[in-house]
């Protein structure tokens, strides 16, 4: 999802910084790198199948999480300013387009990620209008949209006959269809943006407290291990409901998805299918599911909460600084994590095994925020999308 975090360093100094947002962000994106490269074949066992698991979904939705709150902070955390909130909506609608610049752009690399950041920067220039709104109406906003868009997605695939699955990335050259570069965009693709709301809604309405309070973070935890827990059970529930995978997966399905006697494969393409009303009711990564986005913006509230409440205890340790710089600049590490799985999966077998390829990814990625002088110095990309951001909001 998308890794950047531009929305809270236009306006907050490194003084003002929530380091334990920033520790939250490299924990989403070591999951989205754990996700990438723990994938093929072999990925489905042992330690790198319980990895992958744990990872696939909950990533990408703590960055999306990650970035309401980014953009609730922007524009006054608790105390939502008419000038500040002004500022904001300019600014977000720069970063918005750039962020989808650059996710087309970064598409016409090679490479088998399945690229956040147009979603991403849909996502933001949604926010725009909702920017002013207080906690009770974004967290509103986030139930309803929890509850209401995996079922209209349903309806729209299925009866509504717009359906279409892509595995591809939309790159530039994916502009020549507009309709399905839409469709892909907000409904069909890999981060749909109608279902991804409830991630945006959720994060804004959570920016919207006073997030520096032990006691804030100690509820966002409760509150994300409840709603994972609950979201967990009432799929569990509606499998056995519904007579089990067997009957949900049918030989219709099987190109798409696989199934065990127990579950479904790792992650679906982030719809749920359509044969069956009972999948908007079982939690699968990536499938937009009611429990899916229940589940994973509750394991989202959770690692945010936890990590609030880990650091204001611990203060800013050599540790917590390693996260932090990485945490601090996800956007331009989010890109080059791409460009680097793309080159090591190049010949018929990956240059650098898995595991020793993940390693390398989540030190590489600490080494170059602490090198860069992160997070007191943006990243190059974050910098130049505030630059441009900032350049708006003056005019």
């Amino acid at each position: 999802m998308t890794p950047t975090s531009p929305a809270e360093a236009t306006t907050t100094s490194p003084v003002r910084r929530l380091v334990g947002i920033d520790v939250a962000r490299a924990f989403a994106l070591f999951g989205m790198m754990a996700t990438h490269i723990l994938s093929g074949e072999g990925s489905e066992e042992g330690a790198m199948g319980a990895l992958h698991d744990l990872a696939g979904g909950r990533a990408a939705a703590l960055f999306a999480v990650l970035a309401g709150v980014g953009l609730a902070l922007a524009s006054g955390g608790a105390d939502p300013t008419p000038p500040k909130v002004a500022r904001t909506r300019h600014t977000t609608l720069v970063r918005s387009v750039a962020l989808v610049a650059l996710g087309l752009t970064l598409a016409l690399a090679d490479t088998p990620v399945a690229i956040i950041l147009a979603y991403y920067g849909v996502l933001f220039l949604v926010a725009v209008p909702f920017l002013s709104l207080r906690a009770p109406a974004l967290t509103g906003l986030a139930v309803t949209c929890a509850l209401v868009t995996p079922v209209v997605s349903y309806w729209l695939r299925g009866p509504g006959g717009l359906d279409e699955h892509s595995g591809d990335n939309l790159s530039w050259a994916s502009l020549a269809e507009p309709v399905s570069v839409l469709r892909h965009l907000l409904l069909t693709g890999y981060y749909p943006v109608l279902t991804w709301t409830t991630y945006l809604f959720a994060g804004l309405a959570v920016g919207r407290l006073t997030l520096r309070q032990p006691r804030t973070a100690a509820l966002v935890t409760a509150v994300g291990a409840a709603l994972a827990a609950g979201a967990w059970l009432v799929s569990q529930v509606a499998v056995r409901l519904a007579g089990g995978f067997g009957t949900l997966v049918t030989d219709g399905l099987l190109s798409r998805y696989s199934v065990t006697d127990a579950t479904p494969n790792s992650s679906f393409y982030g719809v749920t299918p359509v044969n069956d009303p009972w999948w908007l009711l079982v939690r699968v990564a990536h499938s937009g599911s009611i429990t899916d986005l229940v589940h994973t913006t509750g394991t989202s509230l959770l690692v945010l909460g936890l990590t609030l409440l880990v650091v204001g205890r611990l203060g800013e340790v050599v540790p917590v600084r390693m996260l932090a710089a990485a945490g601090s600049m996800t956007l331009t590490l989010y890109c080059v994590h791409v460009l680097a799985v793309g080159l090591n999966a190049a010949g018929a077998d990956p240059l650098v095994p898995p595991w020793p390829f993940l390693a390398l990814n989540v030190v590489g990625a600490v080494i170059i925020g602490l090198l860069w002088g992160a997070p007191k110095r943006r990243g190059p990309l974050e910098d130049a999308i505030v630059s441009m951001a900032g350049v708006a909001a003056r005019r």
